[in-house]
């Protein structure tokens, strides 16, 4: 028998075994409330001895599992944010209020550094809204120094369709010179989106760190993978680090 664990985030639902957790599978449930029978039926097939789980948004979809899980006698229980892990390594929680930062990007951030425990990095989320994390390493500690929240791309994009009268017509490129109002919304968004992350890379280097390895994840993260690897190569889409946090805490 094996854990299930869940990512339940704004629109998508990432799942996994605990013996498989770089293998997830994703169901995009956009809102909707209800739990498809043909994911439940999965999920029974696996005999699950019990679902580990964190949630940031879907309430109600949320509500929808658990009577599932209920019904079918499986013991869950949702994971919040701590204020330090200690495992095969400690990552200690730096925000002001440790229970304000979202529980996929504590999971997020422990499961980044089970993958480099002795390094600065970032942890980058790009859906509905983008994350831009930053841990860093402090003698036998990784600490979650904090991080930046902006809209995502489609929000971004949608804020400016709703609240000016840019109608761009077509999705537009990324160009240095935007002369059309499709290329320079697209331009625009993108370069916000990278422009955070650079100064985030840049308060790493002021610490006195090296450059931070970076791994990104998200919706939207295939969108803008070419433009952030070309600024930073070392850059990896890692889109299973949540799960990965929620095995190590299972």
């Amino acid at each position: 028998m094996t854990d299930l664990l869940i990512d339940l985030g704004n629109t998508a639902l990432k799942w996994t075994v605990s013996s498989f957790p770089d293998d997830p599978s994703t169901f995009i449930h956009q809102g909707r409330d209800q739990l498809p029978e043909e994911l439940q039926e999965r999920w029974l097939s696996l005999k699950p001895r019990k679902v580990v789980g964190c949630m940031v948004s879907s309430e109600n979809l949320a509500l929808s599992m658990i009577k599932f899980f209920n019904r079918h006698q499986i013991p869950w229980e949702w994971l919040h944010s701590e204020r330090r892990f200690d495992g095969s390594f400690h990552l200690v929680n730096g925000y002001d209020d440790y229970e304000q930062l979202g529980s996929d990007r504590w999971h997020a951030a422990i499961g980044a550094a089970s993958l480099v425990p002795h390094e600065p990095f970032l942890v980058i989320h790009m859906g509905t809204a983008t994350t831009v994390d930053t841990v860093l390493p402090d003698g036998d500690c990784m600490f979650f120094k904090g991080g930046r929240i902006l809209p995502g791309p489609s929000m971004m994009f949608d804020s400016l369709l709703k609240g000016t009268r840019c109608r761009p017509g077509h999705i537009g490129s990324e160009s240095e010179f935007p002369t059309n109002t499709a290329d320079a919304m697209s331009t625009g968004i993108l370069e916000a989106h990278l422009g955070v992350i650079d100064r985030a890379v840049s308060a790493v280097i002021r610490a006195g760190f090296s450059a931070p390895r970076i791994f990104f994840a998200g919706g939207a993260a295939p969108l803008l993978a070419p433009y952030l690897k070309r600024e930073y190569p070392q850059a990896v889409q890692q889109h299973n680090l949540v799960l990965r946090g929620l095995a190590l805490r299972a």
